[in-house]
């Protein structure tokens, strides 16, 4: 019988460890799984990262919102998703605790756990690594899933990480949706434009002018930028967008964004204050 798309042999493991699957940092990092390789219970997402500047392969809508949290933070310097566990390590730890080693359904073959990220945050000039995986919360009171959790746990224990499970009841909506929003717009890079130096000048107008927008709603002052400083249509929102996305422009990331509400609902600011998510 052929061996399945999705299915983990001996020799599929070892390709994958020459291949240099979850080796590397930043740009140089490959993740040891990718969209393309395992059947995922949800929406898979390829997402460039602003902290590491290639693409991220993320297997579910929880995972995605989690790295976009993850990605907004200026304290985060490196994110690599699906790391791998050493095998040999997690199968001891599988037997010390008298627990099943993840397996291939098929092949029978002892699979490589990863986990969901591990990140390198850097705190008073100081790089420590967190490793933190997505779980909905409907799927905790699952005794398999516990038991794979508890060799992951104790895996990183051993390492002196600090590992925990995030949930679905700890990610905003609100905030998730505001971050999808805002992801693609950290650069103007590639948007047609007349001259060099126009989106400078765009946000340049925008922000000289911002005390003239007194009670004016966001779409209040965009069309005001339009009709009275030669905006293009559109061209307002995605001076918005851009700051914000650039941390040069503040609103409340937990509440949906709302072209009718007051131009004062957006701060201009030097920094915001980072916000990591919190394990369960």
């Amino acid at each position: 019988m052929a061996k399945r798309r999705y299915d983990f042999d001996e020799p599929k493991i070892q390709r994958y460890l020459a291949e240099g699957r979850g080796a590397g940092q930043f740009v140089s990092y490959q993740p040891w799984l990718t969209v393309h390789d395992v059947p995922s219970s949800g929406r898979v997402s390829r997402i460039q990262g602003w902290h590491t500047g290639r693409i991220h392969h993320l297997l579910s809508d929880g995972e995605t919102g989690l790295f976009l949290m993850l990605d907004w933070e200026d304290c985060v310097a490196d994110i690599r998703e699906q790391f791998p566990l050493d095998r040999d390590v997690t199968r001891q730890i599988a037997v010390e605790i008298g627990v099943p080693h993840p397996r291939d359904n098929h092949t029978q073959t002892d699979l490589v756990m990863t986990t969901d990220f591990l990140v390198d945050v850097v705190i008073d000039g100081k790089t420590h690594l967190l490793a933190r995986t997505f779980k909905r919360v409907e799927d905790l009171d699952d005794e398999r899933t516990i038991a794979k959790f508890e060799i992951e746990r104790r895996y990183w224990t051993r390492k002196g990480v600090d590992w925990g499970i995030v949930t679905d009841a700890e990610l905003s909506a609100e905030r998730i949706q505001n971050l999808h929003w805002l992801h693609s717009m950290r650069s103007l890079d590639g948007t047609q434009v007349p001259y060099d130096g126009y989106w400078d000048d765009r946000i340049d107008t925008f922000c000289t002018h911002l005390a003239a927008a007194g009670e004016m709603s966001i779409k209040g002052y965009c069309r005001w930028l339009e009709q009275t400083l030669g905006f293009q249509s559109g061209e307002g929102l995605t001076v918005i967008r851009y700051l914000l996305a650039n941390k040069r422009l503040f609103m409340n990331l937990d509440r949906k964004f709302d072209p009718l509400d007051k131009m004062t609902s957006l701060e201009l600011v030097q920094s915001v204050q980072p916000d990591l998510p919190r394990s369960a």
